[in-house]
């Protein structure tokens, strides 16, 4: 006969399943089925998400569904995602985002995704965007990370290079993004001591930014004596990062980039950021807590991963005569050749 303290083990191990079944919905059922919502592609976001699943040897199965950087391919993804209901869904960016579960006092459960756990990535300021009421939590079917730091904090790491009195700011008036960063930008002008010159896009018949106009507006901003130029984290101008850095530099302007590709794969000055695989990373490793461990999606709060990184950009610092200080040395990562990296740790000009 089984022991007074065995059929109670059994029965509190019962109730613990029973409570977890409650908690997730269903039982740990891998391979994951993830849906990915994306805007420009599986960029270096979406492989990294990827990739930590393949390293922790999480089966999964994802299904990539991108916009293609038209905003009127996306309530028809949303669509997609619905009729083959994945396990969860990734959304990249804030208007994918904000098209695929709606802000978070405004849901309608026959165009958002409400039934199902949602992550999201890359989205400039959720809290603004109004997905989510506070970096609590969501408070629904929605979790999510940041990858950028507060723009004071990114503003006050480029004034540690070199000084800068006007600022400039490409506006992309179709992204979301754009404008939340131009608010924040003039919300800071007063409290850091310089001014903001903008230059807006024009917009083509389908409502995109015109690629043509960049030349005639980065020349504006440098018209209006701009010493710094703000690149915001925008899809349209990232895909133009080559066009806008050159035509700056040419003009001597320095460019900031809140992210990293203008910097590595382009003419920007400089950037503190946090690299797009580590954002996918740290973002597989909020789904894993969902998938794997049962937590509830509204109940985990939007975090900022540690790791960052001030890139400087070399070979334009040598093009532009703006040499880096000493002691940023020890802390940043040269990108954009190693030419010059002897001379500037001796204090030697750069030709």
């Amino acid at each position: 006969m089984r022991s007074v303290r065995a059929v109670r083990t059994a029965f509190a191990t019962l109730l613990l399943a029973v409570s977890l079944g409650a908690t997730t919905g269903r039982a740990a059922q891998p391979p994951w089925r993830i849906a990915m919502l994306l805007y420009r592609g599986c960029e270096e976001s979406c492989r990294g998400f990827q990739d930590y699943f393949r390293r922790q040897n999480v089966p999964a199965v994802f299904t990539l569904l991108d916009a293609a950087q038209d905003q009127r391919r996306i309530a028809g993804l949303v669509a997609e995602v619905k009729r083959i209901r994945p396990d969860l869904v990734v959304v990249w960016g804030t208007s994918v985002a904000l098209a695929a579960v709606g802000t978070w006092d405004a849901v309608d459960p026959e165009r958002h995704l409400t039934e199902m756990p949602v992550v999201f990535m890359a989205v400039t300021d959720p809290v603004h965007s109004r997905l989510v009421p506070s970096l609590a939590g969501s408070r629904r079917n929605l979790a999510g990370t940041l990858y950028l730091l507060p723009v004071a904090e990114q503003l006050r790491a480029a004034r540690a290079y070199l000084d800068f009195r006007r600022v400039g700011f490409l506006l992309n008036p179709a992204e979301t993004n754009s404008r939340l960063s131009l608010a924040e930008l003039q919300a800071l002008a007063g409290q850091l001591g310089f001014a903001v010159h903008v230059e807006t896009l024009p917009l083509d018949n389908g409502g995109r930014p015109e690629a043509g106009a960049l030349p005639k507006r980065i020349a504006a901003l440098a018209a209006a004596g701009v010493d710094l130029l703000y690149f915001s984290p925008d899809s349209f101008l990232n895909s133009q990062r080559q066009v806008i850095t050159r035509q700056a530099v040419a003009r001597r302007i320095a460019v900031f980039a809140a992210a990293e590709a203008p910097v590595r794969q382009a003419d920007a000055l400089l950037g503190v950021v946090v690299r797009y695989d580590y954002v996918g990373q740290f973002t597989a490793r909020l789904a894993l807590r969902i998938l794997h461990d049962g937590a509830r999606a509204g109940e985990l709060p939007v975090e900022l991963p540690r790791q960052f990184s001030y890139l400087i950009n070399l070979r334009v610092a040598r093009r532009l005569g703006r040499y880096p200080p000493l002691p940023l040395l020890d802390v940043a990562e040269i990108v954009g050749g190693s030419d010059c990296a002897g001379t500037f740790e001796k204090g030697e000009r750069c030709d």
